[in-house]
């Protein structure tokens, strides 16, 4: 089992909050990141402004901490990455991982980068296919869609100085997308598939199709979730936290986020519907997600078990987006004793086949250490280091 942490500069109690976050501060960063390598964490997923170049500084501080970087398509020439992507290997001695982002209209007009929205998955696809024929060390001209470069050697180096050991046979692509586009290119494309937790049995239907589509291609893929949790010596003190998070964010507060991912459609999307409407508008059969709604719309906050969706996997407020109210997959916690926890995710491993797990917990160094000192021993943790080879570009 690969167990990593989320590195974000917004951090605190429940920083999705601003009067749960606290100042964002790079030496708080480095500092965690120094906490996981000593406490036996196979890596970290690291956003932030410059996650490249913050990680690299972290190279020298840590010994065995894979470092996941997010990429979006298109903002680095492809031979660029690749470069990158090689002489961060080398001097971390082969620890350096690749996220792909897919990223939305907004994000990506910001770099210069003008797809239709409905193109973007097949730029993706080029841009990665391009990046592993690079650093696998076929240099020869290419011009596509949507890259093209004359093949200028990548790495610059004069003969014999060209030592560097890379990962075989390229650096790891990692990735996530649950639309049918981002499902079917991530069994044709990425190593490691991630998911936002939320119910097992739910998540289990799309890693599924990816791991079908992977399989008509001869390629086998590796899942992961991405996941808050909160780790306690007994299931009380989990839940005594949890509800203290819920009541501490608010319901003004979850129904103010629900409302903003409204207005993105991506509320709409997953109800199969594009006609916008308000958080009042949302509705359900089902009497669990009905209880919540009722308890947001009367201006409570809903009871905490109330939004444990399946044992141990709580829907409560994330900092990457709304509460996910209507089990649509925005993401959820893992809660509850080290051993129930632990029971949790040797399950999802062994029943869905979940072998990666990024989680989060606020603030984060604290609970890196707990997280450390009751859950990682009760886990089968993956120690085996990167598979190398020299580059001869």
């Amino acid at each position: 089992m690969q167990v990593m942490w989320y590195i974000n500069p917004n951090d605190g109690p429940f920083p999705w909050s601003p009067k749960g976050r606290i100042p964002p501060d790079l030496m708080r960063s480095r500092e965690i990141a120094v906490t996981l390598d000593k406490r036996g964490f196979y890596g970290t997923l690291t956003v932030g402004r410059s996650p490249l170049v913050e990680t690299a500084s972290w190279v020298p501080i840590t010994k065995t901490l894979r470092f996941l970087i997010p990429i979006y398509p298109g903002v680095t020439p492809p031979m660029q990455l690749a470069q990158h992507a090689k002489l961060f290997d080398s001097i971390s001695g082969g620890r350096f991982l690749l996220n792909q982002v897919n990223g939305t209209d907004n994000i990506l007009k910001s770099y210069g980068i003008d797809v239709p929205s409905d193109e973007r998955y097949d730029m993706s696809a080029e841009y990665w296919t391009i990046f592993k024929r690079l650093y696998g060390g076929d240099l020869s001209p290419y011009q596509g869609k949507y890259f093209h470069y004359s093949g200028a050697p990548i790495n610059n180096l004069p003969p014999g100085e060209r030592t560097l050991m890379v990962q075989d046979p390229y650096t790891p692509i990692w990735g996530s997308g649950n639309s049918p586009a981002g499902i079917k290119q991530a069994g044709e494309l990425l190593d490691v598939y991630l998911a936002h937790m939320f119910r097992p049995d739910k998540l289990a239907v799309q890693m599924d199709e990816a791991r079908a589509i992977a399989a008509k291609h001869g390629r086998s893929l590796k899942m992961g979730v991405l996941s808050n949790i909160i780790v306690r010596k007994t299931e009380a003190e989990a839940w005594d936290r949890a509800r203290w998070v819920l009541e501490q964010t608010g319901a003004e507060q979850i129904v103010r986020q629900i409302e903003q991912r409204l207005k993105t459609g991506r509320y709409n999307r997953a109800l199969g519907t594009r006609e916008p409407g308000g958080f009042e508008t949302l509705q359900s059969d089902d009497p669990m997600i009905k209880a919540r709604l009722d308890a947001l719309k009367a201006g409570r906050v809903p009871d905490v078990r109330a939004l444990e969706s399946y044992p141990n996997v709580w829907a409560g407020p994330t900092s990457w987006g709304a509460l996910d109210v209507l089990e649509q997959g925005w993401g959820s916690w893992l809660v509850g004793s080290a051993e129930g926890v632990a029971g949790r995710m040797r399950e999802m491993q062994e029943v869905y086949g979940i072998d990666a797990f990024i989680l989060a917990g606020w603030p984060s160094l604290e609970e890196v250490n707990i997280t450390a000192d009751l859950l990682l021993p009760l886990l089968e943790l993956d120690t085996e280091p990167p598979k190398l080879k020299l580059s001869t570009d």
